[in-house]
């Protein structure tokens, strides 16, 4: 009779203490998943050498077109301002987004460790409780535990996941706003060289039509000084009275 007993409470014991295999897959799911998401924080410091070496350039690139700027009262002129303009406000809004997606934000995670020891005590002096009232309702430390730890971390994973989307979604608008600083600044350079090309072929059109057309011919006409100038090789005639 007592050796059933005991055999009933070691049933019962065992079957509270298995752990449910529901609440074991999505203990581990939850738990990866929260790993990711805060993995996911490192992928933002990843990003700034690409922002860093677009704004490197684009200082190179309009370091060697700002004495080149076409006359702003031309309509190319007007044209290179608005360039300049729209290049520079787009790098600024790049720069905007990309520090409000470097942000410091606040991530969820589980208990602490000495909370966490503290509370699966706390569970296991229940389930002895538990155990030695044999009371009808068996109780399970480790399920109890791995319930709330699950818990914790899908609040965790929630969380965490709203802020890398919502910092994913800022460096999206940061990285556009940089490709079309980039892209402005490609048709300034291009509009700027264009100009200074069309002003030395101008130049060199002048150069060309000042020239002479034609050249006097040698010995043709008086010198500077009025006196008929002589042909080379002619010498004076010879006197007719001489013989």
């Amino acid at each position: 009779m007592i050796e059933t007993e005991q055999r009933k409470r070691t049933a019962a014991y065992m079957a509270a203490s298995d752990e449910p295999p529901a609440l074991a897959y999505v203990e581990k799911t939850l738990a990866d998943s929260c790993r990711e998401e805060i993995d996911q924080e490192e992928n933002i410091w990843r990003s700034l050498p690409f922002f860093a070496a677009t704004l490197a350039l684009q200082l190179a690139a309009l370091f060697q077109v700002i004495d080149k700027l076409p006359d702003p009262t031309t309509v190319l002129g007007w044209v290179s301002v608005g360039l300049l303009a729209s290049a520079g406000g787009m790098t600024l809004a790049s720069i905007s987004f990309l520090a409000a997606s470097i942000y410091p934000r606040t991530f969820d995670y589980i208990a602490r460790e000495p909370a966490l020891l503290s509370f699966a005590e706390d569970l296991i002096r229940v389930e002895q409780v538990h155990k030695s009232q044999d009371q009808g309702d068996p109780f399970s430390a480790l399920v109890t535990l791995k319930t709330d730890i699950a818990r914790q971390y899908a609040r965790a994973t929630d969380h965490n996941r709203q802020i890398n989307e919502q910092r994913a979604r800022q460096r999206s608008i940061a990285g556009l706003a940089a490709l079309g600083s980039v892209l402005m600044t490609v048709f300034l350079v291009g509009a700027t060289y264009a100009h200074y090309l069309s002003i030395h072929v101008e130049k060199g059109h002048g150069r060309v039509s000042s020239q002479p057309t034609s050249a006097a011919t040698p010995g043709a006409g008086p010198d500077t000084s009025g006196q008929p100038v002589q042909r080379s090789g002619a010498g004076t005639a010879p006197d007719a009275g001489r013989h």
